[in-house]
């Protein structure tokens, strides 16, 4: 995402940000986001997935143990949603170029709502259509807009702290270092929880 949002907006801004300077961006998926920094440059968006996309095998890698992970949580019965900030788009070509699309039946991306995280809409929306209640749930993260989301939505927050170790944890409900600890202390039983 940083890379892709400096090689559509860089030539907007003079020049590339840093990923800090990108991430205070984050909030609204990247189509809104970009025709607010750019609105006279409409070709920004174009330059923003055509990067994103070729790039992204390159840049983007699986973290150890997440397919595992979210392999375990389906064979227990787990019924497994997504809800991202990132754009239709975007949220398309990650789930297909890592393989990870059909361990999500229900996905609720940035373009399909008003209000991203941290309001609770993205969660609530895919709980709904999971057929879920808040307190069967729980919500994994590794930002404070997951984590006020999650609490604002009635879920419980997982730091997925191998995504940002050195960030501190100690606000979350639960805290995974590494994508097996989300499975190891699950606090359900197998098949109860989404």
């Amino acid at each position: 995402m940083i890379a892709s949002l400096n090689a559509a907006l860089a030539p907007v801004w003079g020049a590339p940000r840093s990923p800090s300077e990108i991430r205070r961006l984050f909030g609204p998926p990247e189509g809104r986001l970009i025709a607010q920094q750019a609105p006279d440059d409409p070709q920004a968006v174009e330059r923003f997935y055509r990067y994103y996309r070729d790039h992204h095998q390159r840049i983007a890698k699986l973290f150890p143990g997440v397919r595992g992970m979210l392999s375990t949580l389906v064979e227990r019965g787990w019924s497994l949603g997504l809800v991202t900030n990132k754009g239709h788009r975007s949220t398309v070509i990650t789930l297909e170029a890592l393989g990870l699309r059909p361990f999500f039946p229900v996905i609720v991306d940035g373009d399909g709502l008003s209000r991203p995280k941290p309001a609770p809409d993205g969660i609530a929306l895919a709980l709904g259509r999971l057929g879920a209640a808040p307190g069967e749930a729980a919500y994994i993260g590794d930002m404070a807009s997951d984590l006020a989301a999650a609490r604002a939505a009635g879920t419980v927050g997982w730091w997925a702290g191998w995504s940002r170790p050195d960030e501190p944890a100690e606000d979350w409900d639960y805290v995974a270092r590494q994508p097996d600890d989300i499975v190891r202390h699950c606090l359900w039983p197998e098949g109860s929880a989404t």
